[in-house]
């Protein structure tokens, strides 16, 4: 089992090299293995460095890891720009058989002065491995360099909280700092590097990058959804026009994407700029799977999405629509054509509520999947749709949020959203809960249904009962129980059932070798590979329904696997292996640095009574001098961070 041999760590001191290493505590496990057989042998990070192998050379490891270091500097601040390239080229000469002449107590002074004055993440914090080497292992540093020393193989990432946090890891400091100096065109580069739905994503995402941003603990996130919209609509370019086809379309494709949502289209995406052809089949009319069909206009302008998932085509994708899996195509006819297959096919199939003795032919009664994809149809359609009478939503997610303000902007009476839970426990987008209440929602917490009411076959109402609070389960999520004799009745004349969703009935074949989660999801592994070798799967599919940047990342991440699939060689990805490792040590939520607070700029809703009318957007988003000023409280909290391995890692590209 591997230990620590030496090192220091956020502060902490370890010496073993004149002993056996003893069990410290510190997860080691958490960094044994890089990967399977693939032996840790060191770490560096802005939390210190700790070797595990009497073979490394520190003096080594630290010339790789202040190379880095230096290439990643901005050059904003003196401390930083300067003790960057004093700490690379002494370490650099250090290893060239040159210390001698070093004056290290300079580079020492150098190195305090970049770690305690410079203005963001990376001089902040990078300078802390090497003075801890010189504070504590001076000589071992300078020995090190000569000897019999093995070679090392590595692999590195330069990071932050914002980009662990995003499913995609995109690089949001780097596209905030294009935004702050006024360059949106490589803003939306950095962006297009990892999916082409920029607007889109600008648009619906839940914001988790948002939720790991160090404002958050301070006065507020940074805006980053609302800086990627603006991205992508400032000035307006035709996403599709930034690319050529990068395969011969005339060859036969070895690859079959079924499913043009945001899961299928990002798999072809990467799979197409890697230059193999892709077929991608589709049951609707045109791509955008439930981005298209689930999303109402007054969040996504369609033209929008469009101009988007174009950029498939354009890279040279064919698209095979009116083609549903299950009728027109089949798994196993699929595999049987192609070397590898991504099913990308979400969960169109939405939930009833499962109520004792419930008929869900009533009229009046709907899934919310069905209910927003008919009004949907009718929006696209040039038609703005009525529905007479009161409306009730059950449920209080993402899909509940977008049926009750979608009900709100069809009906002339009541819209009721009606959740067994608190507030608190809402899992939906807070933004888009407030949205519901000023549009004019009425929410009914800690409020469940026990019966539907009907006459003649038509839904009339439903049966409620009060619920209250119990105790936290084993997840520490409060529990709920009905209050004994609180039962009431809600008229309405449509009720949409907004709890969940899953795969459609009938499309899987029956036999192929799937294996499927307790919520019927395809079960996967970490490359996205399916049960049935060569059969990928991403999406609501495979995860049950999540969100869509989750989709576009496991798209991307089946992309990967494909490719190396093809290739015979390993499907392992060390950019997630390397987030593992990362959430595992804590590495990138480390102390909130002292920084004024500077308030977040608010997105700008039309007027209420319009968004309670109109299926317009519903907001105008932010202008450019809004849009850099945000981009402005980046903190640029990035950190660089390196593992050293005995042997190289597989795909070491990813990054």
């Amino acid at each position: 089992m591997s230990q620590i041999l030496y090192g220091v760590w956020n502060g902490r001191i370890f010496d073993n090299r004149k002993s056996e290493p003893k069990s410290e505590d510190f997860p080691i496990d958490a960094i044994a293995e890089f990967d399977p057989n693939n032996p840790m042998r060191a770490v560096v990070s802005h939390a210190g460095f700790l070797v595990l192998d009497k073979a490394v050379s520190l003096a080594h490891v630290l010339s790789d890891y202040y190379k880095t270091v230096r290439a990643n500097s901005c050059g904003r601040c003196t401390p930083c720009r300067n003790a960057s390239v004093i700490i690379d080229e002494a370490l650099t000469r250090l290893v060239e058989g040159q210390g001698s002449s070093i004056d290290w107590d300079a580079v020492l002074s150098a190195a305090r002065e970049m770690d305690e004055t410079s203005l963001c993440g990376i001089g902040r914090t990078s300078a802390k491995p090497l003075i801890w080497a010189l504070t504590h292992f001076k000589d071992e540093l300078i020995k090190s360099a000569t000897g019999n020393t093995q070679a090392l193989s590595s692999y590195g990432v330069v990071t932050a909280s914002c980009i662990e946090g995003c499913p995609d890891h995109v690089n949001v400091p780097r596209y905030m700092d294009y935004v702050r100096d006024g360059h949106e065109d490589r803003a939306l580069g950095v962006v297009l590097e990892r999916y082409p739905m920029v607007a889109t994503c600008g648009r619906t995402c839940v914001r988790p990058c948002e939720r790991a941003c160090r404002r958050y603990a301070l006065e507020g996130p940074l805006a980053i959804k609302d800086v990627k919209r603006y991205i992508a609509e400032s000035e307006p370019v035709a996403i599709a026009s930034l690319f050529q086809k990068a395969v011969d379309e005339t060859q036969p494709s070895q690859i079959a994407v079924v499913g043009a949502g945001p899961a299928g289209l990002n798999c072809a995406y990467h799979l197409l700029q890697k230059g193999f052809p892709v077929d991608i089949y589709d049951a609707d009319s045109q791509a955008g799977g439930m981005a298209l069909r689930g999303i109402p206009p007054y969040r996504l302008p369609k033209d929008i999405l469009k101009n988007e998932t174009d950029a498939v085509k354009s890279l040279g994708g064919r698209f095979f629509f009116g083609k549903k899996l299950g009728r027109d195509i089949t798994i196993s006819g699929l595999k049987s054509r192609y070397k590898a297959v991504f099913l990308g096919i979400g969960c169109a199939k939405g939930a009833y509520l499962g109520l004792p003795g419930e008929d869900t032919s009533l009229r009046g009664y709907r899934d919310g999947i069905d209910f927003l994809l008919d009004i949907e149809k009718d929006v696209l359609a040039g038609k703005h749709p009525k529905i007479e009478g009161d409306i009730a939503v059950v449920g209080c997610g993402n899909v509940a949020m977008d049926c009750c303000r979608t009900a709100r902007r069809v009906t002339n009476g009541r819209v009721h959203l009606i959740y067994r839970r608190t507030l608190k426990e809402a899992p939906a987008d807070k933004e888009e809960i407030r949205d519901a209440q000023e549009e004019g929602v009425e929410f009914h917490f800690l409020t469940n249904p026990v019966a539907l009411e009907s006459r003649d076959g038509v839904l009339t109402g439903v049966r409620l009962t009060k619920m209250q609070l119990t105790e936290p389960d084993a997840r520490g999520r409060m529990g709920v129980a009905p209050i004994p004799g609180s039962e009431f009745s809600l008229s309405c004349r449509t009720l949409v059932a907004a709890i969940g969703q899953k795969i459609e009935n009938g499309v899987i074949d029956s036999g192929i070798g799937l294996t499927f989660g307790r919520r019927g999801n395809i079960e996967v592994d970490s490359s996205q590979m399916s049960a049935v070798d060569g059969i990928f799967a991403g999406g609501d599919c495979a995860t049950g329904p999540s969100s869509l940047v989750n989709a576009l990342a496991q798209g991307a991440r089946a992309a990967y696997a494909i490719e190396a699939y093809l290739a015979g060689r390993s499907r392992f990805n060390p950019r997630d292996r390397a987030s593992e490792i990362i959430h595992n040590l804590k590495l990138v939520w480390d102390k909130v640095d002292p920084l004024k607070p500077k308030k977040r700029h608010p997105i700008h809703p039309i007027a209420v009574e319009l968004r309670r009318t109109t299926f317009k957007p519903a907001d105008t988003g932010f202008t450019a001098p809004e849009a850099r000023d945000e981009a402005s409280r980046c903190m640029r909290c990035y950190r660089v961070i390196r593992f050293y391995t005995q042997n190289n890692v597989p795909n070491s590209d990813i990054h």
